[in-house]
């Protein structure tokens, strides 16, 4: 029996340099790539802002072959739904840190559905270069230094070919 992961594509609209797409493929047989209009989202978003989300979603579902699920509605009720149909056993995604995904994901996980989160959108995650004491930069120079000291990971390959079953299968 094969085992599946759903990869939920949120910020990270990309197959290229995307560690926690890398965890999934790595993990499973298949991997389901979602992404979900999360109507709390897509209630603020603009016209400008929806047409180049709309035109990101077109370019990448035509890099996975017609295979990315482009779903709305709850976060949990789309993944619950998805988990059950296809059996998934993992559900993939790349850390957030926005205050509105950070709350998200708070949500997802209290209702029993474990993210495995790999990785993030940034060069280095938010909080990892802070001054001695704990606290924030204030200063660009000093954080610049203390960036570059921290170190970033390069980016990683691109996943060759996996499989995915079809979005009616």
């Amino acid at each position: 029996m094969s085992t599946r992961s759903i990869f939920w594509f949120r910020r990270d609209l990309r197959l290229r340099d995307n560690p926690a797409l890398l965890a999934a493929i790595a993990e499973s047989d298949e991997v389901i790539p979602v992404f979900i209009i999360d109507p709390k989202i897509a209630r603020r978003a603009g016209e400008f802002r929806r047409a180049y989300l709309a035109e990101s979603l077109r370019a990448l579902d035509a890099s996975l072959d017609g295979n990315l699920h482009v779903i709305s509605g709850e976060p949990v009720d789309v993944l619950k739904q998805l988990i059950k149909k296809y059996k998934a056993t993992s559900v993939h995604v790349s850390s957030d840190y926005a205050p509105y995904g950070v709350a998200r994901d708070l949500r997802v996980e209290g209702s029993g559905i474990t993210l495995t989160k790999t990785g993030s959108g940034y060069a280095i995650s938010p909080g990892q270069v802070l001054k001695a004491d704990g606290s924030a930069y204030r200063v660009f120079t000093p954080y610049f230094k203390a960036w570059s000291a921290h170190g970033w990971r390069g980016p990683v390959e691109a996943p060759g070919p996996f499989d995915m079953p079809t979005p009616n299968s």
